[in-house]
């Protein structure tokens, strides 16, 4: 059990992927990184990459939300993990009562999937515009050659060239390949014939993808190949599938993906359009 003198801080809400890790088994690691809503954990000599952050920072499957001002802790802080609780050097991050996020990709059905291409157009140019505004990214033609090649042979396995592509702990290639990972998820109950190049794709992100990129990006697309992704990206997929969401509402989700990262905003809508465009029209029952 954790010490009777920590400081105690009830998590408020946790991502069901950082919830099944914490809770399984006792371990240990330190912290490794901050940013400005918080501290990023490193478990087991790189089993699990884990941030405790502020509400101001979108929860994904394998974070831990904290309500008020985030925690500040050098590198190299210890950390443990016991019967669900949490220690980062003096402090006791509370997991028992905090709600468990899955924050999973729902399932279409062919009425929800017509609707996402009715409200495609508004995200298409929501994408066209952020495209203009934003710095371009010096990867960038290297992506687009990579996904022209798959719009013309159709060959999943092109994508994983996108994998450790780009700087930084999520490379913009990864971005690009979460956003298609969602993409083409959104249809796999429309037409489960079609869902084998999707299922082709996860098995070989699964074998591939460690030690092709940083952990944390690592972590994200096998997140992804569970149909796990940010809450943004959820919130984006609930409004495509919406019937009688306004445009503005809408641009809002969209611009909330937007907001993701310095890049990996931008980058996985890129992917989630490109999947769209390419998948719409093969999964739709016309």
């Amino acid at each position: 059990m954790m010490s009777e003198k920590a400081r105690a801080i009830q998590a408020e809400r946790i991502g069901g992927h950082a919830y099944r890790y914490l809770t399984a088994r006792s371990c240990k690691g330190w912290v490794v990184s901050s940013f400005s809503g918080g501290i990023n954990l490193l478990f087991e000599g790189g089993e699990a990459f884990v941030p405790v952050q502020t509400t101001d920072v979108p929860l994904h499957p394998w974070a831990i939300e904290i309500v008020g001002r985030a925690l500040l802790f050098p590198e190299g802080t210890p950390v443990s993990a016991e019967e669900g609780d949490l220690l980062v050097g003096g402090t006791h991050i509370v997991l028992s009562a905090a709600r468990i996020k899955e924050l999973s990709l729902p399932r279409l059905s062919a009425k929800e999937a017509a609707i996402v291409w009715r409200n495609f157009p508004i995200l298409a140019r929501f994408m066209d515009e952020a495209q203009k505004t934003h710095a371009p990214d010096p990867f960038q033609p290297e992506i687009d050659a990579i996904l022209r090649c798959w719009r013309e042979s159709g060959e999943v396995e092109i994508l994983l060239d996108l994998i450790g592509l780009g700087a930084g702990s999520t490379p913009s290639g990864d971005d690009v390949l979460v956003g298609i990972i969602a993409g083409i998820s959104l249809f796999e109950n429309v037409e489960p014939l079609k869902s084998d190049r999707l299922d082709q794709l996860r098995i070989s992100i699964r074998r591939s993808v460690r030690g092709r990129t940083p952990f944390p990006s690592a972590q994200m697309l096998l997140a992804a190949c569970e149909l796990t992704f940010d809450e943004p990206i959820l919130k984006l997929v609930a409004g495509l599938t919406s019937p009688n969401i306004q445009e503005n509402n809408l641009l809002e989700k969209a611009d909330r993906v937007f907001q993701l990262g310095h890049h990996s905003g931008l980058a996985i809508l890129l992917g989630l359009t490109k999947s769209l465009r390419v998948h719409v029209m093969l999964y739709l029952p016309w």
